[in-house]
């Protein structure tokens, strides 16, 4: 897409990170924002207004005929706010540790999902008229617009969850669950039409935390408590020293493991090294594998695959036996090793030889990106449910889900921009591996904080 711009192919790394620093920047710039909103007019009502403002903006991107227009309608996708408020939501909806568990876990698992249909969408579905010439003519119109049509599936597609969490998701804020909610009537009646009842199990009420209810005043209005609105919690109670550590530590994560996915895509799409500019080792590795759209997104949906299994049969299990402390553990020992040897698969690769003679090097990358991805699982997951233990109390849980996205959206910010912009330096350099090497200090680092970090039982 950026390439269509008319960028030239060395600096299509850089405004690639820059288009996804843009969406990064403006998440950081309002998680916290979401965040107090959402103690104020309700869960709900924040997801809706974000969802709603994601569809139009989606739609816009693929529209986009320049660098411009695509750095401000992604910019509008990040003035979302959703991820930390679901965060929360769940964490209301299922308080019991038992079920903690699983219930945080659905978000990753969503999440997993699109990572296999976004892509894939991405890669089968832009530039139609080029692909499908069948069904879409020369000169037709996603033949003029041919990044339209997997945004305006993926926008119509957030529409109906829009539309979904109108009719049928329970308001989970204190304070707001017993006020009338015209689209849960309208879903009520859907419900009982089909013979479905999605409110069989009603949403816990914070009064069984006795320790926040007896810490904090309450006032009773129209026979429910009242939310904390008026006031929200102070700093100290949102950002315990736990709480530091592990946000700290999110931060790192988000940064190294979204920019190792925008390196792959451009390590992976990056022409093969020409004669003239040879492989020379230790540090110059030119080029990539010269992969196509479609490649990229079979990829990415193997990527996929792999987090959905590792999450619903690895995850829960492996966290029960050892931790999520030792999963994180393990997860930033081995990212490390795995981001220096990317680059050195080039080492193992003939241009002129086919498949079956480059075997040995297809196999390293695929155990590289598979353990890359039981890795996502195992570390971002970990550091999730550590985050939302670490709340002092329910009351903060809505503003440290917010703070927690706003600095993880920076991570992603910086991320993928600055290592764009490394990834264009080495390929025209004779250090070609300088992202790499960076990106193995960058996820090592968070060895810092780690050995501080206490996992409560």
């Amino acid at each position: 897409m950026i390439r269509s711009f008319g960028v030239a192919e060395d600096n299509i790394g850089f405004w690639a990170g820059v288009i996804s620093a843009s969406l990064a920047l403006c998440q950081f710039l309002t998680g916290v924002v979401w965040g107090r909103l959402s103690d104020k007019i309700g869960r709900k009502p924040s997801i809706l207004i974000g969802l709603a403002m994601m569809a139009a903006s989606t739609i816009a991107f693929g529209f986009s005929t320049s660098i411009p227009m695509a750095i401000v309608s992604r910019c509008c996708i990040g003035l979302t706010g959703n991820i930390g408020i679901l965060r929360t939501v769940v964490a209301e909806l299922v308080p019991d540790p038992d079920l903690k568990l699983q219930a945080l876990g659905l978000l990753p698992l969503a999440w997993n999902i699109g990572t296999i249909s976004g892509p894939a969408l991405g890669g089968f579905l832009s530039e139609p008229a080029r692909k499908y010439p069948g069904l879409f003519p020369s000169d037709s119109f996603f033949d003029r617009n041919p990044w339209a049509l997997p945004n305006i599936l993926l926008g119509a597609m957030i529409f109906i969850g829009c539309l979904l969490a109108f009719l049928f998701l329970d308001e989970t804020l204190e304070g707001r669950r017993m006020k009338y909610d015209s689209g849960r009537e309208v879903g009520k009646k859907i419900e009982l039409l089909i013979g479905l009842n999605l409110s069989k199990c009603e949403v816990p009420s914070r009064n069984a935390c006795t320790n926040d209810i007896e810490n904090h005043p309450k006032q009773v209005v129209g026979g429910y408590v009242a939310t904390y609105a008026d006031t929200p919690p102070s700093w100290s109670e949102v950002l315990t020293p736990q709480s530091k550590y592990l946000v700290i530590l999110m931060f790192f994560a988000a940064l190294h493991r979204v920019t190792a996915e925008q390196l792959f895509s451009l390590f992976f799409a990056t022409s093969v090294h020409s004669t003239e500019n040879p492989t020379k080792l230790p540090f110059h590795l030119p080029g990539g594998y010269g992969f196509n759209s479609s490649q990229l997104g079979a990829i990415f949906v193997a990527l996929g695959l792999v987090e959905i299994l590792t999450q619903i049969f690895v995850y829960a299990p492996m966290a029960r036996r050892y931790g999520n402390l030792a999963l994180l553990s393990v997860a930033a020992l081995t990212d490390p090793i795995l981001y220096f040897f990317v680059p050195y698969t080039l080492a193992l690769y003939d241009k002129r030889a086919g498949l079956e003679a480059n075997w040995i090097c297809y196999t390293a990358v695929t155990v590289i990106l598979f353990l890359f991805s039981v890795n996502s699982v195992l570390g971002l997951n970990s550091i999730v449910i550590l985050v939302t233990d670490s709340a002092s109390s329910p009351r903060v849980l809505a503003t440290l889900n917010g703070f927690a996205t706003s600095i993880t959206a920076f991570g992603i910010a910086i991320g993928p921009s600055t290592f764009g912009l490394l990834y264009s330096i080495g390929q025209k350099s004779r250090w070609t591996t300088i992202p790499w090497v960076g990106l193995t200090i960058v996820a090592s680092a968070m060895w810092i904080w780690i050995p501080k970090v206490k996992s409560r039982k």
